[in-house]
């Protein structure tokens, strides 16, 4: 996939998946072991590794601990695996499209948001106005 932004949910979930599980069976651990040091129950880890379940980033970071791995190793891994190692762009230039994107999954709530406080800055920090050049007066 080209973009970052054309990932599905799904598709990120079950990324984090291949990542954790493919560490735990190079260390030949069972998904019991990790489970239990991460406080977590195996079914849990199971589906988190099957890309069915979320994981909070607590119980991430503790299940990542169990596997000896560091936070910034499991996230690099989950960009090449995402596809971060390609030499296409991951962000578009046009930023109209940027908003688009950047604003597609949220709640209306949040856009509304996002809407009245991008209005804010617009009216609290307007551009600088024009200054008339010295020396020249319109003609009449």
């Amino acid at each position: 996939m080209p973009f970052a932004y054309s990932e599905s949910v799904q598709a990120v979930h079950a990324a984090l998946g291949a990542v954790l599980r493919g560490r735990r069976e190079a260390l030949r651990r069972t998904l019991t072991e990790v489970a239990a040091e991460a406080g977590l129950s195996p079914a849990h880890l199971s589906e988190v590794e099957r890309g069915r379940k979320e994981v909070s980033t607590d119980r991430l970071l503790a299940v990542a601990h169990a596997l000896g791995m560091r936070p910034a190793d499991m996230y690099a891994d989950l960009a090449r695996l995402l596809g971060a190692d390609s030499d296409q762009r991951s962000w578009p230039d046009d930023p109209p499209v940027k908003l688009r994107l950047a604003t597609a999954d949220l709640p209306m709530d949040a856009l509304r948001s996002v809407a009245d406080f991008s209005a804010y800055l617009a009216m609290a920090n307007p551009p600088p106005r024009a200054r008339p050049r010295i020396g020249f007066e319109p003609r009449r």
